[in-house]
């Protein structure tokens, strides 16, 4: 085992250090992060295993880059969805703790000091700079002016700053994490830019060269609750909510059945199988993806349902793509809704597609026990 052959490091920081480039760039954390494991490779070097000397020998000379972001709305939206109520603090206490200790200065020299002794503080100041010869009358007068009008302005950043900080408190109060997520998915659809990696027991969900999000492929992580009243589809990773989507379940006379599903297949750019009747007798049609006819989207995930059993094939599918607003105007009706299967919107279907494992559970239920009926 890897764990018993360091000395110095944690398998937790080998395996940090290890796979990365002595010259990459890398997110801030990620860069001190990794500095620090440097440090405590030089400061032990006598102790070092040979993975470990391996690893010093590397990176003793390491100069990480910090990321270089390409797209400023994108990344907006990225730092506020992952901004942490520490960090929002330790920002905020920060700013306010400079602008105040300038501006109680200002407010002792101007507000507790009366007249005579602040002129007598003026006198003092100026006369030893004469006496140094570092300023003249005229430039005495310049740097009052030049006071002023920095009080002023130190006085206005204070009251930006302190609205600023009021607003992103209203937008992380008011913007949950699931809606900036969704937002953030919706924003990066279909951009070449945005990249799904997948190994063997994680995926990446990367927009440039930033890395968004990263999801183990465990379905044992992942959770999806289907609720017919609200029509939502709630996806829970790591027992979090990470996402709440609007969808389109099964309309009158054939609704979705209720239960518990896994995961079973994931189709791209799937055949649909529709059901027609002819000449009196039903029929099962099979509509190529590309199809004027076609209405479900790029990708298929198919259901088995686990109790209690029911006749029919179910799956979380896309609309026809060939109709403007098709989601909307079903949603808009319930009487236009699905057949049975739930529909979401494509850009969260390609999400989904690309980081939910098979046998993730699925679970569609009439009412969510957590709103309470007024």
């Amino acid at each position: 085992m890897t764990d018993k052959k360091l000395n110095a490091l944690t398998i937790t920081e080998y395996n940090l250090i290890a796979t990365k480039d002595p010259t990459g760039s890398y997110d801030r954390r990620t860069r001190e992060n990794l500095y620090a494991i440097i440090e405590k490779l030089i400061e032990t070097r006598s102790e070092l295993s040979p993975l470990e000397f391996t690893v010093y020998q590397k990176f003793r000379e390491a100069n990480f880059a910090p990321l270089d972001a390409k797209d400023k709305r994108v990344k907006f939206e990225v730092i506020r969805y992952l901004l942490s109520d520490r960090v929002r603090q330790t920002a905020k206490i920060t700013g306010m703790a400079v602008s105040g200790l300038v501006v109680t200065l200002l407010a002792v020299y101007h507000l507790f000091l009366s007249d005579e002794i602040r002129s007598q503080v003026d006198v003092a100041y100026y006369a030893g700079l004469n006496k140094l010869g570092l300023a003249s009358k005229e430039e005495i007068d310049l740097v009052q002016n030049s006071l002023h009008q920095t009080e002023a302005t130190l006085i206005k950043t204070k009251k930006e700053n302190e609205e600023l900080a009021k607003m992103m408190d209203r937008m992380i109060r008011n913007n949950k994490v699931a809606e900036n997520f969704k937002h953030i998915v919706k924003r990066i659809y279909d951009d070449p830019r945005t990249v799904y990696t997948k190994t063997t027991d994680r995926v990446d969900l990367k927009f440039g060269k930033n890395r968004i999000a990263r999801y183990r492929q465990d379905p044992e992580m992942w959770y999806l609750l289907g609720v017919l009243d609200t029509g939502m589809l709630k996806v829970y990773y790591d027992d979090e909510q990470i996402m709440a989507i609007e969808t389109i379940f099964g309309r009158k006379g054939e609704e979705t059945p209720l239960g518990e599903y896994v995961i079973k297949n994931r189709l791209h750019q799937p055949t649909w199988y529709k059901k027609e009747i002819v000449n009196g007798k039903q029929v099962v049609r099979p509509i190529p993806f590309g199809d004027p006819d076609h209405e479900i989207g790029h990708w298929w995930l198919g259901l088995k349902q686990l109790s209690p059993k029911v006749h029919g094939s179910y799956g979380i599918h896309g609309v026809n793509l060939s109709k403007a607003n098709e989601f909307v105007k079903k949603n808009f009706d319930w009487r236009n809704g699905s057949a049975g299967c739930p529909n979401i919107q494509e850009w969260y279907l390609d999400f989904l597609a690309h980081v939910l494992p098979i046998g993730t559970h699925v679970n569609i239920v009439q009412k969510d026990k957590w709103i309470k009926s007024t």
